[in-house]
Formats: C-alpha cells, structure tokens, sequence
C-alpha cells in the first residue's frame, strides 16, 4: 500500500444551467488512496430512529448518492437509489471487515458476499470498511445495534470527513440559482462565502447542520463566474 499524499484543496468545476462556470472548493481535505479518498475525521454515530425508510430521517444521508436504511426486515438498501433491499443493496456500496488505515488491502464485496450467508447481528462490534463506489471514498463503520425479528432498526458509528467535502447539485439545477451539497458535523454552523476572482470573498448565508449532508441553494450569480467555499463559522 503507498503512503497517503500530503493533505490538500480540491476544486471542483461545474456548470450551472446558464452555462456560467461556478466552482465548489473545501477549505482541505481528507488523506487520499491513489485516486480514492479516505474519511479518517470525527466518528458519527447514526441511530434509525423508526424503520420507516421512506422518511428523510430514518435514512444515513452520507453523500448525495448514499443514503443507507432499512425496513422492519431485511437488509440495508441504498434509499437514494432503490426503493427497497436486493441481492444487490445497498447500491453503490462495497464492504470488507479490517481497519481503515489497512482499507487498500481488504477484499470488497457487495452486502450478502461480505456477510457470507450469515445473520447481520453478527458483525455487531467489528471493525469494517465501507466503499462508496461512486464517489471512491472509503469510511470506517462499526454497528452497535442490528435489530432482528421483524422490528427493524440498526445504530453504528461511522468515520466523516475531517473538514466539509462539497458536491454538486442535479445536473439542472434549481430555477434561478444554484444547488450544492456539504458534509457536515450536525448541530454544528457553516458558513458559505462566494467570490467572482478567488480573491474576495463574501458571506452567503450561514448554516446549523441537521444532518451530516447539508443542501444549498444560492441565488443565480450576476456574474459570468461564482466560486463557492464551506467552513466552520467562527466561534462554532
């Protein structure tokens, strides 16, 4: 396994739906595995509160492309993706027992291969890692509570992002603005800033996150280019 690079910016470019060119930038970002990106920040711990998966929050809001759930049975499924568990779920997903620091030598598969046939309570307390295949990121988890019988249910705790990571919105757009996405650390305030040069920069609105995925709209730019970057606000 080659050592991780040294922490740094990412940008991302974008178009909004007046083909002005906008772009998202992180304050910094996590270490990186190749071309793979490693969460090794703060642990979040995420506890479904009903097993009604077809609500906002019963379901682990990760990115904008995983949103992990469950019903009353069955195994997790990807709520961004499908509308319930299969073969297959969660969608987007792979996993492996093992440490984070050792993720780019563990063996990943899709739910059921990883739980070789036997009953979810019984990787209660182990060490594993999750790929998220779309965005190449790689999370630590660990369950604490897998619900049986027919009741639903699961708690765990997951690894974050050490500082706000920043996606882009639909491929539409929202009438009139803009819309993106930060991780967050909930309960904590952001602070959104914009500039036209990357030079100056203003406040655009400030934020208490809800949740660990924060979603943003901003008014159409005026100009021909609007970059956006997220952090903690100050005193939070």
């Amino acid at each position: 396994m080659k050592d991780y690079p040294s922490r740094r910016r990412k940008a991302a470019k974008l178009l909004c739906p007046t083909t002005l060119a906008l772009t998202l930038l992180a304050f910094s970002a996590s270490p990186s595995m190749g071309a793979a990106t490693v969460w090794d920040g703060p642990l979040y711990t995420y506890n479904q509160p009903t097993p009604d998966p077809s609500q906002a929050t019963n379901q682990d809001r990760i990115t904008p492309g995983v949103w992990l759930t469950r019903a009353s049975s069955g195994g997790l499924f990807n709520a961004a993706l499908e509308t319930g568990a299969t073969n297959n779920s969660p969608a987007n997903t792979e996993w492996a027992f093992g440490a984070l620091t050792n993720a780019a030598n563990l063996n990943y598969t899709n739910w059921l291969g990883w739980l070789r046939g036997k009953s979810p309570t019984t990787m209660v307390g182990s060490n594993v890692v999750v790929h998220l295949m779309a965005e190449d990121v790689y999370l630590s988890f660990q369950f604490s509570l897998w619900a049986s019988k027919g009741s639903g249910g699961f708690t765990y705790q997951r690894s974050t992002p050490v500082r706000p990571v920043l996606f882009a919105g639909p491929a539409g757009g929202s009438p009139g603005g803009f819309q993106f996405s930060f991780t967050a650390v909930p309960g904590r305030s952001y602070l959104v800033q914009s500039s036209t040069n990357l030079v100056d920069w203003s406040p655009a609105l400030t934020n208490t996150a809800a949740g660990t995925l924060v979603p943003v709209a901003t008014p159409q730019p005026a100009t021909d280019a609007c970059f956006f970057r997220v952090g903690p606000a100050p005193g939070s």
